[in-house]
C-alpha cells in the first residue's frame, strides 16, 4: 500500500533505481500515491511478482535477487544491491474487537490527536493506531503519549475519590483511600 510506495519513492533518493515487487495486479497504495510511484522514471514496478533467493558476489555482498512471476511460476534473476521489505500488516487488536472501537482495517480509533478510545481509562498507542507511519520512533513518541495520558486520568480518578472520601469524612462515615503514587520518585 501507501507504506510500499513511500519507502520506495524515499528509496530513489539514495540508489540509481529501485524495482517494487507487487504480489498481486494492481498497488494497494492510494491513487495518488500510486501515481506519484508509477510515475517516477527511476522505479519499475512488477505486478504479480513476489522476491525468492539472494545471491551476493565473491565479497559478500548482495548482487542479485531471484524473482517470481506467481501467475506463469516463471522466475528471473534480477541486478539488486540492496533489499528492502514493506509488505504491510494487520494490526494485532483481535483482542480488542468489540471491546474499543476499531475501523474497518482493524485499528482502534483514537480521538485525534490522543490516544483516548471511546473507553473510559483505555488508551491506544502505537502500530495498534497508527495507520500512517507504523515507525519505532513514533510509536515510542504516541507510547509517550498514551502513558502521560493514562497518568493524568489516574490522577483524576485519585482526585475525585479523595472528594468522595472527603464527603464521606463529613457525613460521618468511614472510608478508606488506597494511596496511590503515580511517580514512586515524587
Amino acid at each position: 500500500g501507501d507504506s510500499a510506495a513511500e519507502e520506495a519513492m524515499f528509496l530513489t533518493k539514495y540508489g540509481s533505481h529501485v524495482t517494487v515487487l507487487v504480489r498481486r495486479d494492481v498497488l494497494r497504495a492510494s491513487k495518488t500515491m500510486a501515481k506519484r510511484l508509477l510515475a517516477n522514471k527511476k522505479v519499475t514496478v512488477r505486478f504479480n511478482t513476489v522476491g525468492g533467493e539472494v545471491t551476493g558476489d565473491e565479497k559478500g555482498l548482495m548482487s542479485h535477487l531471484v524473482v517470481k512471476d506467481v501467475k506463469s511460476g516463471k522466475e528471473e534473476k534480477i541486478q539488486a544491491n540492496g533489499l528492502f521489505y514493506a509488505v504491510g500488516h494487520d494490526p494485532a487488536t483481535a483482542l480488542f474487537k468489540g471491546v474499543v472501537d476499531t475501523d474497518e482495517e482493524g485499528y482502534i480509533v483514537t480521538k485525534p490527536g490522543t490516544s483516548y478510545t471511546n473507553v473510559e481509562g483505555v488508551f491506544a498507542a502505537g502500530d495498534v493506531q497508527d495507520k500512517r507511519y507504523r515507525q519505532a520512533i513514533t510509536s515510542a513518541g504516541s507510547g509517550c503519549i498514551a502513558a502521560l495520558e493514562a497518568e493524568k486520568f489516574l490522577a483524576e480518578q485519585e482526585d475525585g475519590e479523595d472528594l468522595e472520601a472527603e464527603k464521606g469524612a463529613e457525613k460521618g462515615n468511614n472510608v478508606v483511600v488506597p494511596e496511590y503514587r503515580s511517580n514512586p520518585l515524587l
